[in-house]
Formats: C-alpha cells, sequence, structure tokens
C-alpha cells in the first residue's frame, strides 16, 4: 500500500505539468480569438470604430471602411481640414487664390482656411477671398528683427485658440504650392496620432550636429527629423505642437548661438550684415515637434519643387509642386520672386485688382514642351535617372504649374469682379466656381466674426483647440476629445491602444492564472510527497529506496 502511495505521489508533478501545459495552450487560444475581436495594433484596431462615438465625438484614429458612401455618403479624403499662412500683401494674395483653387480643382475635399496675418483685417480688399481666419501679424514680434515666417506658427497657433474643427487630420500647407490631388494617409503617406507625415528638407543640417544640443535635451534628439514644409497632423497633435513651434522658432532665431558665423544650420545665405539664417522657422518646427513628443514620417516624393526632374514613381507624379525657387526651362525662366513688387512684376504685383486687366503668368513655349512619349504618369513605371522621360515629364509639370496659377488668379477674378472666363482657357474642375455675390462690387463683404469662411457639412466642434499656458515643457494632459474618446472605446469593451491593448491584459491575467495553478498544485503535491514519505517510514520502508 505504501509503495503505491509512493507511485502515486510521483506522478503528481508530471499530472501537474501537463495542466500548466493545458492552462498555457488555452491561454494562447484566448489571446488568438482576442486579437481576432480586438486587434493589437493601434491602427488595425481603429477599424472597430464607428465615424463617430455615443457621445458625439469624432474617434480617436480613422477607419478607412467608415468611408463607405453607400453607408455614410462621406468620403476618406474629406476628413481633411487644409491650412496655409498669408499676409496682407498683393504678393501674398495671388498664391493664396492659386492654391485654393487647386483644392477646388482637386475636388474640394475636408475643409481649406487661409490664417491670414494683417494689422488691419478691414482694410484689406481682399479678406474674404478665400475662406479666411483672421490672425494678428507677427512680422515684428522682435521690434529689433523683422521676420515674415513668425507668421507661420503664429498665425497657427491662433487658429487653434480660436478654432474648432470637426476633421480629424489637420494638413499644413505653404502658399506656395500648388495641390495636385488630395494627400491621404491611406495612400502612400502614412501619418497617426504622435506619427506626423512630412515632407524631406535635407539642409536642416542643425539636425545632426551641435546646434541640436544648443536647444534640445539629449533624450529629445532621436525625435529629430529633417522635415516640414508640409505636414499632416493628427488634430490634437498640432495642438501640442503649436505653441512650441512657435517659442523654439523664437528662440532659434534670437539665439546667437546659431547666427553667423555658425555653419551648421544648412543656410548658405547668411552673411556678417544678415547673421540671422531665414530657415529659423524650419528649425522652430523640428525642434518644436520634438519636445511636443511627435515623430516623423519623413516622405521624399509627395512633393516635387517645380523645375526639378522626378527621381522616382512617386515623384512622377506628385500630390504637390512647390514653386519656392526658380525655375528654368532651357531660356526660358520664372521665379516668383518678380512679382513681389510693382518695379519687377511690370506695376502688376496686384492681380486681384479689377481695375486692371490681368497679364497671365508665362507659360512654357510649345516649342521647349517634349513630345507626349513619356510625359504622362504611365512613364513612372520605366522612369530612370536622367531618362529622357524625366526631362519630359519635368517640363510638363512645369507646364501644369503655370496653368494652375493662371486658373486661380482667373477664378478669382471671375468671383471678384464678374470678369468672363478666358476662351481656350481649360477650367480643369473649377467649372464649378460662380460669380460670387460681390462680382463687381470691387470686394467681398465682410462677415462678422473672427471665424473661418467654411461652412461643415457636420458642425460638431469634436475639438476645442487652446493654448498651453506653459510653452516649456511641453504640455503633458490629455485633450477633453481623447478623454471622450477612451470613455467610448471602453464602453466597447475595445482598448484604446495606449496602454498596450486589449491583448496584452488577457496575457496578464493568462500569466497569472497559470502561474497561480501551478504553484497550487506543485504545493499541493509537495504536501502530498511528505505525508506519504512519513507514512512509508513509519511502515518500516527505507528512506534511501524513495531517492527523497
Amino acid at each position: 500500500g505504501g509503495r503505491r502511495r509512493m507511485r502515486a505521489t510521483s506522478r503528481c508533478p508530471r499530472l501537474a505539468a501537463r495542466l500548466a501545459l493545458f492552462l498555457l495552450a488555452s491561454s494562447l487560444c484566448v489571446v488568438a480569438s482576442a486579437e481576432e475581436k480586438a486587434p493589437a495594433t493601434r491602427d488595425a484596431m481603429n477599424a472597430a470604430r464607428p465615424l463617430t462615438t455615443d457621445d458625439g465625438t469624432a474617434p480617436a484614429a480613422f477607419d478607412a471602411r467608415a468611408y463607405d458612401d453607400d453607408v455614410i455618403g462621406k468620403r476618406e479624403v474629406d476628413d481633411y481640414h487644409y491650412i496655409f499662412s498669408a499676409d496682407c500683401k498683393p504678393y501674398m494674395e495671388w498664391q493664396s487664390v492659386a492654391v485654393y483653387y487647386s483644392w477646388v480643382a482637386a475636388g474640394s475635399p475636408g475643409a481649406i482656411t487661409r490664417l491670414l496675418g494683417c494689422d488691419d483685417h478691414d482694410a484689406y480688399p481682399y479678406v474674404d477671398s478665400v475662406p479666411t481666419h483672421r490672425a494678428p501679424l507677427y512680422t515684428n514680434v522682435d521690434p529689433n528683427d523683422a521676420y515674415s515666417a513668425y507668421n507661420m506658427p503664429g498665425s497657427i497657433l491662433h487658429w487653434c485658440e480660436h478654432n474648432t474643427t470637426d476633421k480629424r487630420w489637420v494638413v499644413k500647407l505653404d502658399a506656395d504650392m500648388i495641390l495636385r490631388k488630395p494627400l491621404s494617409v491611406l495612400d502612400g503617406l502614412e501619418a497617426r496620432e504622435g506619427l506626423v507625415a512630412a515632407g524631406y528638407y535635407g539642409y536642416l543640417q542643425g539636425v545632426d550636429n551641435e546646434m541640436a544640443d544648443m536647444f534640445v535635451p539629449a533624450d529629445v534628439k532621436p525625435r529629430l527629423a529633417k522635415a516640414g514644409g508640409w505636414e499632416i497632423f493628427w488634430r490634437s497633435d498640432l495642438l501640442k505642437a503649436a505653441p512650441l513651434w512657435f517659442e523654439y522658432t523664437k528662440r532659434v532665431r534670437q539665439d546667437p548661438r546659431a547666427h553667423w558665423p555658425f555653419k551648421g544650420t544648412g543656410d548658405v545665405y547668411i552673411t556678417k550684415q544678415s547673421p540671422r539664417p531665414w530657415i529659423c522657422e524650419m528649425y522652430g518646427y523640428v525642434f518644436g515637434t520634438a519636445m511636443a513628443g511627435l515623430e516623423h514620417n519623413v516622405e521624399h516624393s509627395c512633393q516635387l519643387y517645380a523645375g526639378m526632374a522626378p527621381w522616382d514613381a512617386d515623384s512622377f507624379d506628385p500630390f504637390l509642386l512647390h514653386y519656392g525657387i526658380r525655375i528654368d526651362v532651357e531660356d526660358w525662366s520664372w521665379d516668383k520672386h518678380v512679382e513681389m513688387s510693382s518695379v519687377t512684376s511690370n506695376g502688376e504685383h496686384d492681380k486681384l485688382d479689377c481695375e486692371k486687366p490681368f497679364t497671365p503668368f508665362p507659360t512654357v513655349p510649345k516649342d521647349l514642351l517634349a513630345d507626349e512619349d513619356g510625359a504622362g504618369d504611365d512613364a513612372a513605371a520605366t522612369y530612370s535617372l536622367g531618362s529622357r522621360a524625366a526631362e519630359t515629364r519635368r517640363r510638363a509639370l512645369v507646364q501644369e504649374l503655370m496653368l494652375a496659377l493662371n486658373r486661380g488668379v482667373h477664378a478669382a477674378r471671375l468671383r471678384r469682379c464678374g470678369e468672363p472666363w478666358p476662351e481656350g482657357v481649360e477650367t480643369l474642375g473649377l467649372d464649378v466656381v460662380d460669380r460670387g455675390d460681390d462680382a463687381k462690387s470691387g470686394g467681398a463683404e465682410e462677415k462678422e466674426g473672427d471665424v473661418d469662411d467654411v461652412a461643415a457639412s457636420s458642425p460638431s466642434p469634436s475639438i476645442e483647440p487652446r493654448a498651453s499656458p506653459s510653452l516649456s515643457p511641453p504640455p503633458t494632459t490629455s485633450l477633453a476629445s481623447d478623454a471622450a474618446v477612451e470613455r467610448a472605446a471602453a464602453a466597447r469593451g475595445v482598448n484604446s491602444g495606449r496602454d498596450g491593448g486589449g491583448v496584452g491584459v488577457m496575457w496578464a491575467l493568462s500569466v497569472v492564472m497559470w502561474g497561480g495553478a501551478l504553484a497550487a498544485f506543485c504545493g499541493a503535491t509537495t504536501t502530498f510527497r511528505r505525508r506519504g514519505v512519513r507514512r512509508l517510514r513509519r511502515g518500516g520502508v527505507a528512506g534511501k529506496r524513495l531517492n527523497v
């Protein structure tokens, strides 16, 4: 009887081990099932969320399937709010209408707002030429340094403080860009909460050298990126970044360590007479977003500088054309900067003045345009650096830019002045533009209030922009909209992804259950074996035969 009890006792550890394996397998099945029901990644998890939550706020990220036209009649590309900055000068006005009407021609995705910095908006005749938010003029933030680039971060911060948007994404463009097709995070431009999609600016050398140490701590440096130009922000990320963007622009601009003769900024135009880099605002963006905890997906081929040859399939068909530099096609050339004054623009720098005729921007002569062979978008499939197809495409995109600039001004003059659309000029998506009520009046009647001239299809202000009272360190408190999303997600039994996800919780519970069961069975087995040994010893069995 004693030996039978001993054999039964020796089988207990094996039984415990088998039970443990069973529990582990069961927990793995639970996890696998949970992964099907609640995907582990944030992007996949968002597929389970509806377009709006139960409390009326928008979810924390979008689901491409939530834009099924047959279900709700809304496109994914309509969930973007485009913004760009300008001031009250005729030189910026034709750029404003050009980028605005390129947005219209692209299918009017989402919403768009010009952030207009003026000393006196009421005195500016074109204040309502495009949807506009009125912002102060920030050029003279430093009385000793007139720096117009302060208007970019300053007006964005002002917009965040005074407006709401029902769009999940905010796209920042420069005024001297033309939108060729709607930007979308589903079309190769990856972005999400905490990750900003942006263009590549390789000349920002201060990201990699001692300049970074001047402005950000060591633990922030890994988040620095040579990024800028255009950006796609998750809306709450822009709220976090805006005050820091403005603050670090001022710091870089006003810090003598970054001025001439320091050569580490990458700005080749600084001199002893002009010691401050023009690109201080770009560094303000890079340092400010990093301090806000944001990272970047740097996209090299979303935009193409007009006049440059495409280098890959994506730049063959770019989302954006940027015309910030001189453009040359053999002996033909154009530079936007010649339009800055009445002298260099032959007295026609104000291109929306109804009392003056508009002389169109020069287009590329036909004899300088290559034939159509290799010029189309499909040529990207056989594209190689320096090929004939690349040069043909380069010239075609320059011509596309110049025609887009002319169409934008024509559309603005049609609406404002009632000027007929010129014969022979294709509308290309602008046939929706009609004469406005202000046509021939010399100016639009201004609407009351400091709000955007954009009618939201669903005016549900799911974001309440506000400035951070402290610019450094960056704000760390969660926004109300984020908290609402957390509550809504919890109510549906779907984790938001911030703490590792529901799968992580299930893993933890499984491990605890498995560990507890194993410990209990091992403890019980040990006790059982000890009792059996004592009984066997009392029965006269030698302890050495038991091997215990």
